[in-house]
């Protein structure tokens, strides 16, 4: 079962149903349709802790985030998953283009010998200010409202044109450079910023995709109603977050490639995930963070998970059975040979490749509390999904039949008020069972003032942990003589 290597590609906004394997969405992705062949597919994969960072440090720690923490940060209560690896003898990596993993005072470097930060995405602080911008590609009124992230994501896409490149190829180009240096064991983490808008893939991406001429190019659209935007205009941000859905493909591809012509495939696992996916006017929303209460629905929440293991286990089969992100962290330990650890909560998805059944009864999915606004939270069963609204009460909230209505657009809450009751209490039990604090439950469930008081608590507690982590951990788990030589470039 053991696997030598262990590659992760994690495509963040990577709508489920945009796997070209699953014949739900008209997209062009022939290398992850021939990864899916090769792979075991997890039916039911949602997202917990939403958005990207918080998802990471999920991942990272193996434990439940969004309900204790928000957006910072990697939190130093646990080791992470690239620290426990790299003390068990992997040479670990992180590959990225994404600017917020690369935060220099967030830490997401823990436990990676080697760091490249592939520069230029969205709106990175890459070219100089005096650097020359794209034109716009539609009027601005459409576009995101923050007109300085515009300006320097204008600068970026104007230098990558002329370069004839993109971040999401520099990336993996990056990756394929580092995995051409023999190494015994290794753990390589990829993630790429695409399909996150803006969407700028190159026009032979696009080739594939209709174009409606009465709508615009709206690259980068303001979050919030889909009403604010024509349907041609719609149809179009569509066809753009395809175009990049199969730039991302076509570099997946070329990793697959290389992987092949090394040999490497034979002793390696690769995994392809997301954090999160996108609404293109589905309950009336374009974007996926909202002013009003942010829900997560199943175009948002349900993720994308293949597992391709070296000795074919489970290829090309539907696993079903509800998982999350906190079980990858687990999984990816088991695969390393890694024995379990007290502190993390996720569950292996190991077993089920053998045949086994999933174990999880629920899985609830939510945002990191914002200061001034509280998003709606999520809890699945196999037969329901349930969206409660803390501003409202059970009586704001909805109820979606799972088998018959997967796409949430049917609430019958009325008729069903005691599986909706059901779930409620599923949701609040999940908290105490986390330990979360009182007042912090409140804010979650009730949308209750959390208080400067208990935010100077919360904060004098996320640095206790850390001290108690460094003065603990720091010796006993740390191997200086490998930490010291990490490289991180920026590329």
């Amino acid at each position: 079962m053991r696997s030598t290597n262990i590659i992760v590609i994690c495509s963040d906004t990577f709508r489920r149903d945009h796997l070209g394997s699953l014949g739900r969405q008209q997209v062009v992705t022939p290398n992850l349709d021939r990864l899916a062949a090769e792979s075991a597919n997890f039916e039911d994969y949602w997202l917990c802790s939403f958005p990207t960072l918080v998802n990471r440090i999920e991942v990272f720690t193996g434990r439940y985030t969004f309900p204790l923490m928000g957006w910072g940060p990697l939190p130093f209560h646990y080791p992470v998953l690239a620290e426990v690896l790299q003390r068990h003898g992997f040479t670990t990596a992180l590959v990225t283009d994404n600017k917020h993993l690369m935060d220099e005072t967030y830490g997401f470097g823990r436990g990676f010998d080697f760091v490249a930060h592939v520069r230029g995405q969205a709106d990175d602080d890459f070219q100089p200010g005096s650097a020359p911008m794209a034109d716009l590609p539609c009027p601005v009124a459409k576009l995101d409202r923050r007109v300085d992230r515009l300006e320097r994501y204008r600068r970026n896409i104007r230098w990558h044109r002329q370069q004839g490149t993109s971040t999401t190829e520099r990336t993996f180009r990056s990756a394929l450079r580092w995995l051409d240096e023999p190494r015994s064991k290794f753990f390589l983490w990829i993630d790429s910023f695409d399909p996150h808008e803006p969407w700028d893939a190159e026009p032979r991406y696009a080739e594939p995709y209709p174009w409606n001429e009465a709508g615009d190019e709206v690259v980068w659209p303001r979050y919030g109603s889909a009403k604010t935007y024509s349907e041609a205009d719609l149809a179009n941000m569509q066809s753009l977050y395809k175009a990049e859905i199969t730039r991302t493909d076509y570099c997946i591809g070329l990793l697959l490639d290389h992987l092949r012509d090394k040999k490497l495939l034979d002793t390696t696992t690769v995994i392809f995930c997301s954090d999160h996916g996108f609404y293109f006017g589905e309950h009336g929303r374009i974007g996926k963070l909202f002013l009003e209460p942010t829900a997560i629905y199943e175009e948002l929440g349900h993720l994308p998970l293949l597992l391709r293991h070296p000795a074919g286990l489970a290829a090309g089969q539907a696993i079903q059975g509800l998982c999350q992100p906190p079980d990858l962290c687990a999984t990816i330990m088991e695969l390393a040979g890694v024995a379990a650890v007290d502190w993390a909560h996720g569950q292996s998805l190991v077993p089920r490749l053998q045949g086994g059944r999933g174990t999880r009864r629920f899985a609830v999915a939510g945002c990191h509390p914002l200061k001034q606004h509280r998003s709606c939270l999520t809890v699945l069963t196999d037969e329901w999904c349930f969206i409660y609204s803390p501003y409202d009460g059970l009586e704001g909230s909805e109820l979606y039949d799972r088998t018959s209505d997967p796409n949430q657009e049917r609430n019958v809450l009325a008729s069903h008020r005691v599986v909706a009751e059901r779930h409620f209490e599923l949701l609040r039990a999940w908290l105490d069972e986390l330990r979360v604090p009182r007042a912090r439950q409140r804010q979650l469930l009730y949308n209750a003032p959390f208080g400067w008081g208990n935010e100077l608590r919360h904060r004098l507690w996320m640095w206790r942990n850390r001290r108690w982590h460094q003065k603990h951990h720091g010796a006993a788990h740390r191997q200086p003589d490998r930490s010291s030589r990490q490289l991180h470039v920026s590329v």
